[in-house]
């Protein structure tokens, strides 16, 4: 399944304000030197790229990372364009596009339309957006941490009764919070806090076992409180303590993830914080695939500013209104 499939209703917007700056041309007039990286196959999206940019090469995906180590040292371009999903991008080819200064962009897809205007750009007839080291630097770090104490604490002051009010219906049928075991940044594993939306113990008998959208072990608050996300609610102590920042990929049970290495890249997730929210929770919810989940994670990740950070963030108010309708 891929991420086309996704119908959340997003449109590409023009860029407005600060646009991406790709420079097609140098200071005598030549057009800028590209290459491009597409699917070897008849359904390739079409484009006008030879028309606005010197294309040296075309290769197949998956391309091999010495090859166009190779390339880029020969014909030193100034953009990399992928014209396909972002699992294909190996995570080497990025880091020798990072040594060589040359820029990665990706073809845009329905679902990146969240990412608004400042990170798209348009060329060849298509719309693009800009990929980023998957690996976060220092400052940028402690400004996201700065941010994520800042939120909770703005937000405290509707945030703690609401807690306290929740807390008090759950306790009806037992425990009102549950501790589960899920991994973070850098492979970590930290005890994720969150309101018991299941009966008690729902999985004594079968082990750990994946939600599904019509759980029968979720009980009927339970299921309320799934799918306005509020379950989610007391693991702003867990961004308190830094295992988890306001957005990002959802930290996984490491029972799950054993499984889940099998996929390209999938080990990238954790090179930063988990998320309360991200774009895989605003787009496929609890029915999304893993396949899918991972795209999107993997957007984010060579995606993420504050800018976007605040705009996922909204999006995830509206969406806890809009009762979340993917479950």
């Amino acid at each position: 399944m891929s991420t086309d499939s996704l119908t959340i209703p997003v449109r590409f917007h023009e860029p407005v304000g600060r646009p991406v700056r790709t420079n097609r041309a140098d200071q005598n007039g030549r057009r800028a030197r590209v290459v491009v990286l597409e699917p070897n196959d008849t359904a390739t999206t079409p484009d006008r790229l030879d028309e606005e940019f010197d294309v040296a090469a075309r290769l197949p995906v998956p391309a091999c990372p010495d090859e166009v180590a190779r390339l880029l040292s020969r014909v030193r371009p100034r953009l990399l364009l992928l014209k396909h999903s972002l699992e294909s991008v190996d995570d080497r080819i990025i880091t020798r596009c990072m040594s060589a200064d040359v820029e990665i962009m990706v073809l845009a897809r329905p679902v990146y339309g969240l990412l608004r205007a400042p990170a798209m750009a348009r060329f060849g007839g298509l719309p693009w957006i800009r990929l980023r080291s998957g690996v976060g630097r220092p400052r940028g770090e402690r400004l996201k941490r700065f941010f994520d104490l800042g939120m909770v604490l703005l937000s405290a002051v509707l945030v703690i009764p609401l807690i306290m009010m929740i807390a008090a219906v759950v306790s009806f049928t037992g425990p009102p919070f549950y501790l589960q075991q899920r991994v973070g940044a850098g492979g970590r594993l930290f005890r994720v806090v969150k309101f018991r939306t299941m009966r008690v113990g729902a999985e004594q008998t079968t082990g750990p076992v994946l939600a599904q959208p019509n759980d029968a072990r979720i009980t009927r608050v339970g299921r309320w409180l799934r799918r306005s996300r509020l379950d989610e609610l007391p693991q702003l102590w867990n961004v308190v303590r830094g295992d988890m920042s306001l957005v990002g990929p959802r930290p996984e049970r490491p029972e799950f993830i054993v499984g889940f290495h099998q996929l390209p890249h999938y080990d990238l997730r954790h090179l930063i914080r988990p998320g309360l929210t991200g774009i895989a929770q605003l787009t496929g919810g609890y029915a999304a695939t893993v396949e899918d989940k991972l795209r999107c994670d993997l957007l984010y990740l060579n995606c993420r500013s504050m800018r976007v950070d605040l705009t996922l963030l909204l999006l995830t108010v509206v969406e806890l209104f809009r009762g979340f309708p993917r479950g």
